[in-house]
């Protein structure tokens, strides 16, 4: 076989002439495509993974202010049931503090009125004792229920002092002499004498019956009384019972 070399430098010269020409016309333009569908890729990477980590960022962030949520939920559950746990306890302890408020009132009322009734029971206690003894004296001889006090009735009397007994001497209206019952004449004419003599000077008597003395005597006037008979003793010891168990 023979081989033609012009033949074979002319198509290498061609060869070339192509090579160069798709170098110049084609490959520049699908490198600079290729370079730039590079570029494009890279950016499109970057942005993608700047994404993805603005995502990271979000969920995290989402899942920090959910963690912060749930805490705060917490908390304020917390708060929530240690606030309703103190107004249970305190609604608690005024409901007991009034309770025992009440209960301390109506003690202090079931205590005032059992004194009360015990009070009046003394007293009820002490009038009727005093009622069967002065029911007891009022069953003395008539004699004994005058004689005997008049002494007494003259020592009141000259023990008052003299300024009273000078108004009593000078009373412009008659002294009422109480006696428990009507005396008699002899008896009578003894006390207003003993009388007279006992204030100083002549002073009229007027002679006055009260069954309700039982025994003894009592002068009166317009300012003064002066008694010495049983029912004043009476008067005064059941004053003293009701007294006494007033203060007991």
């Amino acid at each position: 076989m023979k081989i033609d070399f012009w033949t074979l430098a002319l198509q290498a010269i061609n060869a070339l002439v192509l090579i160069w020409l798709l170098s110049r016309v084609l490959y520049r333009p699908v490198v600079r495509a290729m370079a730039q569908r590079r570029d494009a890729a890279t950016k499109l990477l970057a942005d993608a993974e700047a994404e993805r980590d603005r995502a990271r960022q979000a969920t995290a962030a989402a899942t920090a202010q959910q963690a912060e949520l749930a805490a705060g939920r917490d908390t304020a559950l917390k708060a929530a049931q240690a606030d309703a746990e103190a107004a249970r306890t305190r609604l608690l302890a005024a409901a007991q503090a009034e309770a025992e408020a009440l209960r301390q009132q109506a003690q202090a009322e079931r205590d005032k009125q059992l004194v009360a009734q015990q009070r009046a029971d003394e007293q009820r206690a002490a009038a009727l004792a005093v009622d069967i003894t002065a029911r007891l004296l009022g069953r003395l001889p008539a004699s004994a229920r005058v004689a005997g006090f008049l002494d007494d009735l003259i020592a009141s009397l000259r023990a008052l002092p003299e300024s009273q007994r000078q108004q009593l001497a000078e009373a412009s209206t008659p002294l009422a002499l109480v006696a428990p019952r009507t005396l008699e004449a002899d008896e009578s004419e003894r006390c207003v004498r003993a009388i007279q003599q006992a204030v100083g000077r002549t002073a009229p008597l007027q002679l006055t019956v009260d069954p309700n003395l039982i025994a003894g005597l009592e002068l009166r006037s317009s300012s003064l009384v002066v008694s010495n008979h049983l029912r004043a003793d009476l008067d005064h010891l059941l004053h003293e019972l009701n007294h006494a168990d007033g203060h007991a």
